[in-house]
């Protein structure tokens, strides 16, 4: 039997891996079956909510009956309506500068210690070793995985970008906010006019350059979204048991 309820994780204790602190309020919606033996945090992009991304789960959320699901909701709002995890100066084919990156990269790291809460509360809250956490995000989200994913100093399971606005190493970024190693898979449509679909390879360079090698899906004809196959290969890496 399963339990659905809603959960106000505040974030306001030190991020031992930025060295950040935040007063910020993540609220996380959850979806916590009976005695679960994995958890999985899924991130909004630009514009939406933590509902949202509970309503894209739902599609495969029976096929992973032993996952705890969390869905946190940025504390900062968008110029216009919902929220967003960073400021978004530019997108589509202007998303190519790495000044821009650079930008969106410094935002990102402003909202990691929210997240690392949300961790951390998973973590305390139900006895999840942090091993059998994983994080995974849309767009803006999907960024913000990979990045909370890098820079947790308790190491996660796995991340996963779906459609993510690339993660770029500039001469700025301090390489050694970098203390996790976490498996990493990328997902990209060749269809994307939001996010470059050329934007998978600076991340998947990015990553290698550090050591990391990530798994990389292009799926063919899918635009700035998650569509079925994009699940499919998200099911296959995420549990290749099922």
């Amino acid at each position: 039997m399963k339990k659905l309820f809603a959960l106000v994780l505040i974030a306001a204790a030190l991020f031992i891996g930025l060295n950040l602190s935040s007063s910020k309020a993540a609220e996380v919606i959850s979806d916590i079956p009976e005695n679960p033996q994995r958890a999985l945090i899924l991130i909004h992009g630009f514009g939406q909510d933590g509902a949202r991304m509970q309503t894209m789960a739902a599609s495969f959320k029976d096929k992973l009956p032993d996952t705890a699901f969390f869905y946190p909701t940025s504390p900062d709002k968008t110029p216009f309506r919902g929220h967003q995890w960073f400021d978004l100066p530019v997108y589509g084919p202007q998303m190519v500068d790495v000044k821009i990156y650079q930008k969106m990269l410094d935002g990102a790291l402003d909202n990691v210690p929210v997240l690392q809460e949300v961790i951390d509360n998973i973590h305390n809250d139900l006895g999840m070793p942090y091993e059998n956490i994983s994080i995974a995000g849309f767009s803006q989200g999907g960024l913000m995985a990979v990045l909370t994913a890098l820079t947790t100093p308790h190491p996660l399971n796995k991340a996963i970008s779906f459609s993510g606005v690339p993660f770029v190493i500039t001469e700025d970024f301090d390489t050694g906010l970098i203390v996790s190693a976490p498996q990493i898979l990328l997902i990209q449509g060749d269809n994307d006019s939001a996010i470059p679909p050329s934007s998978i390879n600076l991340t998947k360079s990015a990553l290698e350059s550090i050591g990391i090698y990530p798994q990389t899906e292009i799926i063919a004809g899918m635009r700035h979204e998650i569509n079925q196959t994009a699940k499919q290969k998200f099911l296959e890496f995420f549990a290749p048991d099922i």
